[in-house]
């Protein structure tokens, strides 16, 4: 039987329950190909690292400036600078400090696979991924271009970092038609429960203003995160990938 995102999902929900202190042994690395998706595919399993006294780090690849084209108000230097800091409260309510989030600056929705950009991005990747056992990136079959490069980057990068292991967190995958053909074997993998840190991962994502609420009021066909779609993400436990290298 080939396949499918449906039988792909299906075969995430039977995936093994373990605590987020089981999952990560000596430390996390969060790859975010923008400011947002630490908090939405990773918030639960961050915010149980740090109540475990676990290091978290946290690399956001792009600028998040691309988020609404059409605004003046909020130009991409002022929308990139805006993301940076709902990045760093975000982070602040998962408990990680302002010191242990990092920003590559690649640019939205043109983050690069190859190129000299990409190969320091890969060396930033590397350096971080040192101190973790568990790096977490965003899966290779979400639909966006930012996410597949970050994902090619983490891969390239962890293969060079002995005892680090790499795995795939779902954001836009878990949008696309179910009956979609997906390329290679079954997923294998993990459900990390975050029942009890839950509020804060709230209190993160809603950190996401601009990408949340009305706050860019003059880019109408800008992104916005609806209830709907944080609604998918508002669960007990976040689903976690194994990526063989």
């Amino acid at each position: 039987m080939s396949l499918t995102l449906g039988t792909a999902l299906e075969a995430m929900t039977a995936f093994p329950e373990i605590e987020p202190a089981d999952f990560v042994r000596r430390g996390l690395l969060v790859i975010a190909p923008h400011p947002d998706d630490e908090s939405l595919g990773c918030g639960g399993l961050i915010a149980g690292c740090r109540a475990a006294g676990l290091p978290v780090s946290i690399l956001i690849i792009s600028d998040g400036a691309g988020s609404h084209p059409g605004s003046t108000l909020f130009s991409p230097p002022v929308l990139a600078q805006l993301r940076q800091q709902e990045a760093i409260m975000a982070a602040a309510a998962l408990g990680v400090g302002p010191s242990h989030v990092h920003f590559a600056g690649l640019p939205d929705r043109h983050v690069p696979m190859t190129g000299c950009e990409a190969e320091q991005a890969c060396d930033r990747i590397a350096t971080l991924a040192a101190a973790a056992d568990v790096v977490a990136v965003t899966w290779r079959h979400d639909p966006h271009g930012d996410h597949k490069a970050s994902f090619a980057l983490a891969r390239a990068a962890v293969r060079r970092v002995p005892g680090a292991t790499l795995w795939e967190y779902p954001i836009w995958g878990l949008t696309l038609p179910p009956h979609m053909p997906l390329p290679g074997a079954p997923p294998r993998g993990v459900r990390v429960r975050v029942a009890d840190h839950r509020p804060a991962k709230r209190r993160a994502i809603a950190a996401h203003a601009s990408q949340t609420t009305a706050l860019i009021v003059d880019d109408p066909r800008g992104f916005r995160l609806t209830p709907n779609m944080l609604a998918r993400f508002d669960t007990d436990w976040e689903t976690f990938i194994e990526c063989p290298l």
